[in-house]
């Protein structure tokens, strides 16, 4: 029986590493829990079997309406007993774990449902959680995580600007071919075909270059 129960319940004890904050934001969650499990479930229980059974034998007065509420107050017994079970596994074994951010957010789905199904007590002890929960990221930082120690955290030095590598240079164009050097021509008067004067006859006739 005692090891249904600790299946059951969170440990009311907080481990003593937990802010301040955190910590009583989990003994709230602890008496939410606490609520859920066993005065809410036990109420709506006590209430839907007593309209069922007034509905079916109460004469008078009571009839199939009374029977339908009764079902309904069963169905949020059913929600209360595990919103009581949810509280547990979605706020305060993360808190015990660390992850503040998760039961935080987390917190928001069950107060909602706590406050219409609880009634009312349970959801105030969970926005109690919420706000609490909050404090304890603000004093840590933004996120969940610590913020850094004045001088922890510094940015590196600037690093020297390097300019790229020159691209290389194009190769210069390169220059027109030399003119062939002007050769001196005579024309022969024998058949009056020009050759170069430095020939000593005419390569057409052989006449001799006068």
């Amino acid at each position: 029986m005692s090891s249904t129960l600790t299946g059951l319940f969170a440990g009311g004890a907080a481990p003593p590493w937990l802010p301040r904050d955190v910590h009583e934001g989990r003994r709230f969650a602890y008496f939410a829990q606490l609520f859920l499990l066993i005065a809410s479930t036990l109420l709506w229980f006590i209430l839907g079997i007593a309209f069922i059974v007034l509905g079916i034998f109460g004469g008078r007065g009571w009839g199939p309406g009374d029977v339908i509420l009764g079902f309904l107050f069963l169905v949020f017994m059913a929600l209360a007993f595990f919103s009581g079970l949810m509280v547990r596994k979605t706020v305060i074994d993360p808190i015990d774990q660390g992850r503040f951010v998760d039961a935080r957010n987390d917190c928001v789905i069950w107060l909602i449902i706590a406050i219409f199904i609880g009634p009312v007590i349970p959801g105030l002890f969970l926005v109690l959680t919420y706000v609490k929960l909050g404090d304890a990221l603000i004093a840590q930082g933004i996120g969940g995580y610590a913020a850094y120690a004045p001088g922890a955290a510094q940015a590196p030095p600037p690093q020297p600007y390097v300019a790229p590598p020159p691209a290389p240079a194009a190769p210069p164009p390169e220059a027109p071919p030399a003119p062939p050097p002007h050769t001196q021509m005579v024309r022969c008067r024998n058949c009056n075909v020009s050759y170069p004067a430095f020939m000593h006859s005419c390569p057409n006739c052989g006449a001799p270059k006068a």
